[in-house]
């Protein structure tokens, strides 16, 4: 089962659309009610940048560019980073129906013009390069708290799908300790330091559950403080109930809560499958240093990625957003200085340095720089929704002390 995160604001843009688009020529508008499988029909603008930058689509500075607790020095054969896309599972899902499928560019362009807020939030590029537009700010709730109200903001499809899970697990776990949120991304996406990634609202840190007690942001999980059941009941919640690309999890945490999935009598193929891959997938939940204090989860969103992905060119024509940022990656030769480097890629030096974390001006040779670069990505590709990796026979999770018998269809979550 899928569900459409256009809802009330679905009906919005197509009545507001009938209406602009009427008075620009008498064009009628056909949109199905939710995505459904569909074929692909091309139209992505080539070559096109794509940005956002930061809150204010400014060029990266000094104080924006990324510190080093998340670059990738040290990864192991098994480690991505926060930044890598799954490319590994292209081609492998379903092109789902979209609102926006009947329409040419000029009706998309005529309702930008007059009410570019109803066609909804919009997700462009890539995870490590992009841009979001009609971002939504993720709310304040009981079961969570806001690190950075600042930088959470991402799409209405994350934004519902994170809500949904949390009130998931406090409807299982009433009374559970809060969950904290950490970045999503800015207001208009871009590069977020210390990120390579959270630039187009798919992207969300949140903290691990900790039992009573030991609950604070960015604590390293252990044996000790990890509540394991909340654990559990949000990541499988995450998986059953919404698109989720993938979930970044350090592999001490991994063992902890893999133990305690198949201990209280998950499907272990099951599980198997997902923190090790199979059946010709990679792994859902994948390891990451420095992911044993907080999880990274990026979702799908097939509305806003492909919406984005059909306004895009409009948008950046329209001056309303600009080229966004990304690194450039140079492996460093004999001879090669940081204001070398800096003459090159028209970067100042102490950008370059802290980007990377340098304590010197000193450069290694065949040690691969990250450059903050603006403008000149490409676009992303429409988007492929591959099936949920549900559990066999529609198992449910079990609520605490009670037995719930047969499965329990996830609910339709939405909103304007």
């Amino acid at each position: 089962m899928r569900f459409s995160a256009f809802g009330h604001h679905g009906g919005v843009l197509l009545a507001l659309a009938l209406v602009i688009l009427t008075a620009c020529g008498g064009s009628q508008v056909g949109a199905p009610a939710m995505p459904a499988a569909a074929g692909n029909d091309g139209g992505v603008p080539a070559e096109a940048g794509e940005d956002g930058g930061g809150d204010g689509a400014m060029p990266p500075t000094a104080s924006t560019v990324p510190a080093d607790d998340e670059t990738a020095a040290g990864q192991d054969k098994d480690e991505i980073d926060d930044g890598a896309e799954t490319t590994d599972l292209e081609g492998r899902g379903q092109v789902l129906r979209h609102p926006l499928d009947n329409w040419t560019k000029e009706q998309i362009e005529a309702v930008l013009a007059k009410d570019p807020e109803s066609l909804g939030s919009m997700s462009i590029g890539y995870a490590h390069s992009g841009a979001l537009f009609n971002g939504v700010q993720m709310p304040p709730g009981d079961g969570w708290d806001l690190v950075n109200a600042d930088h959470a903001w991402g799409t209405r499809e994350t934004v519902d799908n994170l809500t949904h899970c949390l009130k998931r697990v406090a409807d299982l776990f009433p009374g559970a300790a809060k969950m904290y949120i950490g970045h999503i991304s800015g207001r208009r996406g871009g590069h977020l330091s210390p990120h390579k990634s959270h630039q187009c609202g798919r992207d969300v840190d949140v903290s691990y559950y900790y039992v009573a007690g030991q609950e604070k942001w960015y604590v390293t999980a252990n044996a000790q403080n990890l509540d394991r059941p909340r654990t559990w009941a949000f990541l499988r919640t995450l998986i059953t109930d919404t698109d989720v690309e993938l979930i970044l999890m350090d592999r001490s945490v991994q063992r902890l809560v893999r133990q305690f999935a198949i201990a209280r009598g998950e499907d272990r193929e099951w599980v198997d499958r997902l923190f090790d891959g199979g059946g010709g997938l990679p792994p859902l939940i994948r390891h990451a240093k420095g992911h044993a204090t907080h999880l990274h989860v990026r979702f799908y969103n097939p509305l806003a990625q492909e919406t984005g992905r059909r306004s895009y060119e409009i948008l950046i024509k329209r001056h309303v957003l600009q080229p966004p940022s990304y690194f450039a990656r140079h492996k460093a030769k004999s001879g090669d200085t940081l204001s070398w480097l800096a003459l090159k890629y028209h970067v100042p030096a102490k950008v370059i340095q802290q980007t990377n974390g340098l304590k010197t001006d000193t450069l290694k040779i065949d040690h691969e720089y990250r450059i903050p670069q603006s403008g000149g990505v490409r676009a992303a590709p429409r988007v492929t929704i591959p099936a949920r990796r549900l559990p066999p026979d529609g198992a449910v999770l079990p609520a605490p002390n009670a037995e719930q018998k047969g499965p329990v269809p996830p609910p339709a979550i939405g909103g304007g």
